[in-house]
């Protein structure tokens, strides 16, 4: 019997990836959690994702913050393998120490061990020091679910005369087409839904998609003036503190943009202020700022 370890934590992403990489490689998965993880049902969110049964895989309950305990539980569940069975173990999540107990335990079995770069869509074997790139990429659908989300969107406009959604659809279409995105991999008008929230939407996010296993996020505006004695710079500021605050319910890796159909070489935006946005930007991790000029030259680098 092979057994994919997976150690849990609330950044799932690399859990979910490698699994979906070495699916016909393992007979059966096994989680190792702990019980603050249990309680925020993250486990729970990686089956899910998986299209599987909510505790449907065997887990091992280790600690946070004990090295000799958590080992000791891990040799204690070694009981319920058999001397021949193989393990294929990824140490990218969990706490450092868990990690550590991990290796520590089944580095004296049939063990390969494998680590997830965050800065890389790669897979990275620990035995041969040796990256392959990484097959497989996770849609939207998925994505969100990693994060205990859920969804609806508006892929077509009702109105025509809908001004935003107008816009909305042609920066949908403009990065579908521009990345070569399958279906299930952009969407436009999203309402965002956490498990606990009912039919109560979170967050609004114009368009989303995801490409190379990270995920995207925008908004969209027509203008960047939300009425007529509101100065363009003001607003903007708004929309980048909006989305640097949705952009944190996404993990670790998240590429939030902002696309205006208003002229940022216009005299809303001299040297100064487009210093102070810039910086502003850094800062909240915004990834780019494409206004009416960019999208006419289709300057876009996404």
């Amino acid at each position: 019997m092979t057994y994919l370890v997976s150690l849990i934590s609330e950044h799932l992403l690399p859990n979910f990836l490698f699994i979906k990489e070495m699916e016909g490689k393992y007979d059966e998965l096994l989680f190792v959690t702990t019980q603050e993880m249990e309680d925020k049902a993250i486990s729970n969110r990686l089956e899910k994702a998986l299209g599987l049964n909510n505790r449907s895989v065997g887990c091992i309950k280790v600690f946070n913050d004990n090295l000799n305990k958590t080992i000791g539980e891990l040799k204690e569940s070694q009981s319920s393998f058999s001397d021949g069975d193989e393990f294929i173990v990824n140490i990218t999540g969990g706490t450092k120490l868990i990690s550590i107990a991990v290796y520590e335990h089944f580095k004296a079995l049939n063990t390969l061990f494998y680590y997830i770069p965050i800065s890389k869509n790669t897979i990275y074997n620990v035995q041969t020091a040796t990256e392959e790139p990484m097959k497989y990429q996770i849609n939207v659908k998925e994505y969100l679910a990693l994060y205990g989300l859920t969804f609806t969107c508006e892929n077509t406009v009702k109105r025509q005369d809908n001004k935003g959604a107008v816009f909305e659809t042609y920066i949908c279409n403009h990065i579908k087409n521009e990345k070569r995105l399958k279906e299930g991999f952009i969407y436009r008008g999203v309402k965002l839904f956490r498990a606990d929230s009912g039919k109560v939407n979170d967050n609004e996010i114009d368009v989303i998609w995801t490409a190379g296993n990270q995920i995207f996020v925008s908004e969209c505006k027509v203008s960047l003036r939300s009425n007529p004695m509101t100065t363009a710079p003001e607003y903007l500021d708004q929309i980048m503190y909006k989305l640097a605050a949705i952009s944190k319910d996404f993990g670790l890796r998240v590429n939030p943009y902002i696309f205006t159909q208003h002229n940022l070489y216009s005299t809303d935006f001299n040297e100064a202020r487009k210093k102070a946005i810039e910086k502003r930007m850094k800062i909240l991790g915004i990834k780019g700022l494409y206004g009416k000029n960019e999208l006419k030259e289709n300057k876009l680098n996404l």
